[in-house]
């Protein structure tokens, strides 16, 4: 997997070296004792996080004991499940040419479909449940690639990255989407990819792929590290979970048909005229993905979703197509920027591969076409990786210097989205998006200036 021998060894960089003792007993704790105060450590840090998700989840669930139409989205995946359960199509209920339901059949048809049955509260209980699980999860495999198993680090250190995302992990409970979920399928596959599991890996990814189509290019990072098994297990488990399973239950013609208008709907149609069938709301501000930012900064669109109060903020005047291939155009090239900061060798060591991991979660919302501002709990990764590495010892002064101020300036350009509640222009500007991708470069130096520090610890 690595370059380096004994993967699974003490790492040069997260734990130095055993020094020579005349008396190992005075001033040290036992190394059972260590051992068991670090796994107590890193199981109270993600047990944390599941109780403030379940805290998260009281705001939905009282919403369905006191009125469930509507209740966010979760009264519409019970809906969308009860029609599965009653044989409709999927994506008959087209509005202004938009479909209601806009994803791939697989969650529709395994997923909300057996919850359906439940009580609103239940089924609203259930998916907070998983949210909760997955920020926890998420949490503790963050911590787990970027500073490995065996790093102690204090409780700040370790919580503040999680914390970080806590008002996109609002967002998802509040609303009922899936995000998180998606984040946790996604770092297990990353967990099992170092535990040397590929097959498990692939499964995870193309579970998470079949869920919600968005995070598809980041399999591109198992195809540069040739690991082709991931990759074909990938494959493999997203036409299974697309096309085979969902096939066995709706009948292999008509899942056929519906993922083929379902890709009309919402892949076909590249001109820049439309966005991934939600056009209506697609060019505002709502929307933080890089491709909506090129067509509000290069197209005169309205960049708010209040008609009678229009919002212009595009420096010129490009046709959709040309905003198009841009928006296209500074996806390849944030990908090319990845492939330089790892000098085109891929996970030469832990640490490398938990810096690639991070960097690549943080893309996956910035080239999606739709990235609501809730997808940015997909910089838990990169938080954590900023966290782990600022003041790290090892480093030489002027590379943590520039880190530090890399990762500040990304975060105060996040947090510069809170202004939309009173002025929404910072927001159309594009603040949480150029912030991530502020956060993302900030990795991308530090990335490229590591396999140096590793030759030299």
């Amino acid at each position: 997997m690595y370059d380096t021998k004994d993967r699974h060894d003490r790492s040069p960089l997260t734990d130095p070296p055993e020094q020579a003792s005349p008396d190992r007993n005075q001033g040290e704790l036992p190394a059972s004792t260590a051992r068991h105060a670090g796994v107590d450590q890193r199981s109270k840090i993600p047990l944390f996080f599941f109780v403030l998700g379940c805290l998260f989840s009281i705001f939905p669930v009282v919403n369905a004991a006191k009125y469930w139409q509507p209740n966010k989205d979760y009264s519409h995946w019970q809906k969308i499940g009860w029609s599965v359960v009653k044989g409709e199509p999927l994506y008959a209920d087209v509005r202004n040419g938009e479909p209601e339901y806009m994803y791939p059949p697989t969650a529709a048809v395994l997923f909300y479909a057996p919850l359906s049955p439940l009580p609103p509260v239940l089924f609203v209980a259930v998916l907070c449940l998983l949210n909760a699980l997955a920020w926890a999860y998420s949490v503790w495999a963050c911590t787990t690639l970027i500073g490995g198993t065996g790093t102690h680090r204090s409780y700040l250190c370790s919580i503040l990255p999680g914390l970080a995302i806590a008002p996109y992990v609002w967002d998802v409970q509040l609303l009922g989407q899936t995000n998180l979920l998606l984040l946790a399928l996604i770092l297990g596959a990353f967990v099992s990819l170092r535990n040397r599991r590929p097959v498990i890996s692939g499964a995870l990814f193309g579970t998470a792929v079949a869920l919600k189509a968005f995070p598809l290019p980041a399999i591109a990072y198992f195809i540069v590290r040739r690991n082709w098994t991931a990759v074909v297990a990938s494959i493999v488990s997203i036409g299974a979970l697309v096309w085979f399973f969902p096939g066995l239950v709706r009948g292999f013609d008509r899942n056929t048909k519906e993922l083929q208008q379902w890709a009309s709907l919402m892949i076909a149609d590249q001109s820049g005229e439309k966005m991934s069938g939600r056009s209506s709301i697609g060019f505002t501000r709502h929307n933080q993905s890089l491709l909506s930012c090129s067509h509000r900064l290069l197209r005169h669109v309205d960049a708010d979703d209040e008609p009678q109060r229009p919002l212009y903020v595009n420096l010129a005047d490009v046709s959709p197509k040309v905003a198009q291939l841009i928006g296209y155009a500074a996806c390849l090239f944030l990908g090319l920027v990845l492939l330089v900061a790892c000098r085109f060798q891929f996970a030469p060591s832990p640490q490398c591969e938990g810096l690639e991991m991070a960097m690549v979660c943080t893309l996956v919302p910035l080239c999606s076409p739709l990235a609501w501002t809730y997808f940015f709990c997909w910089l838990l990764p990169a938080w954590t990786a900023i966290g782990f590495w600022k003041d790290n010892p090892l480093l030489p002064a002027p590379i943590n210097r520039y880190v530090k101020i890399g990762a500040s300036l990304s975060g105060l350009l996040i947090l510069c989205a809170v202004s939309e509640q009173i002025d929404p222009r910072l927001q159309a500007y594009g603040v949480t998006a150029f912030g991530s991708v502020g956060l993302f470069l900030t990795l991308a130096y530090l990335r490229f200036q590591l396999p140096a520090r590793i030759a030299a610890a």
